[in-house]
């Protein structure tokens, strides 16, 4: 059986990809493609390709003003897509803790059915459930482990 085929599970990534407006989808690629490894490495030689050919053509002489113009232009234009992608990972992530906080308190609950269903089992097979019943009371009063 597949876990992510129970109807309770939700697929977050799939119902937050259909939430995103088409230019939402837009800048997610971009800021997506603009993180990647391949982008710096392009980006470097690219500029270095552009600083020996101004150099030695004399096109775009030093200090490379058409150079600074065109990556100052790019850099504002990707600040905003940029910020448009970081909000839809928020959202995501946002909508995961969601989800996942639904799931936890849902098997929390199930957990707490199954060990009443199994007190009162071994209390209807007259088993010695004192033992148990103190072990579950203390479990409940416990304070949960402090985040570090």
């Amino acid at each position: 059986m597949d876990p992510t085929d129970h109807p309770l599970v939700h697929d977050v990534n799939e119902e937050h990809d259909q939430s995103l407006s088409p230019t939402e989808r837009a800048c997610k690629k971009i800021a997506d493609a603009t993180g990647a490894p391949l982008a710096l490495t392009l980006a470097i030689v690219l500029q270095a390709v552009w600083i020996v050919t101004g150099v030695v053509t004399k096109w775009d002489p030093f200090p490379f003003t058409f150079l600074l113009t065109c990556s100052n232009v790019l850099q504002l234009i990707l600040i905003f897509v940029l910020a448009v992608g970081q909000r839809q990972s928020s959202s995501h992530a946002e909508l995961r803790a969601e989800h996942d906080h639904d799931s936890i308190s849902r098997l929390l609950y199930h957990q707490e059915v199954q060990e009443r269903i199994l007190l009162a089992i071994a209390t209807k097979t007259e088993s010695d459930v004192e033992d148990l019943k103190a072990m579950v009371a203390q479990l409940s009063q416990q304070d949960p482990i402090p985040a570090t």
